[in-house]
């Protein structure tokens, strides 16, 4: 019953690497196709025209951005939703190492949330950095009670 937090974490954790999953398939997706047709069909539906000088920014991005190496965008997207998964893992099944491995991971991210507050002060940074905290806090306090997690 104690440390049934771990769960929790270990779900957000899995949702992430879920979402990294998603990032790697909408890359593979997104680089065969002629983004400024399927944009067009899409908008065909919305009061937006496709000729619109920011539409036609974004899409130029997103194309620019897909022909890239996708390779690399995959790989890195598959390696980071598979240390998510062991993470997720280790978590459920209360290992100490993926405890250290959550509480260095989640720390890590603190700097680039506080440069996001910085640069954007928004409720939206604030909450992310917020909930961030707790969970690193709380990693803290299960890894500081010492107990063994095997």
């Amino acid at each position: 019953m104690k440390f049934e937090g771990l769960k929790a974490i270990a779900v957000i954790d899995g949702v992430k690497g879920v979402l990294a999953l998603c990032v790697a398939l909408s890359v593979n997706i997104i680089a065969k196709q002629d983004l400024h047709q399927l944009a067009a069909q899409i908008m065909k539906n919305w009061p937006i025209s496709p000729n619109n000088y920011y539409i036609d920014l974004l899409l130029t991005f997103i194309e620019k951005l897909a022909q890239q190496d996708q390779v690399l965008v995959i790989s890195v997207s598959l390696m980071y939703a598979c240390f998510r998964f062991v993470i997720a893992y280790g978590l459920w099944h209360k290992l100490r190492w993926t405890e250290w491995f959550a509480f260095i991971s989640g720390s890590l991210y603190i700097p680039f949330e506080l440069y996001a507050i910085y640069q954007t002060p928004n409720l939206v940074n604030f909450s992310i950095l917020l909930f961030n905290l707790a969970i690193v806090a709380y990693l803290y306090w299960v890894l500081k009670r010492g107990e063994k997690s095997f």
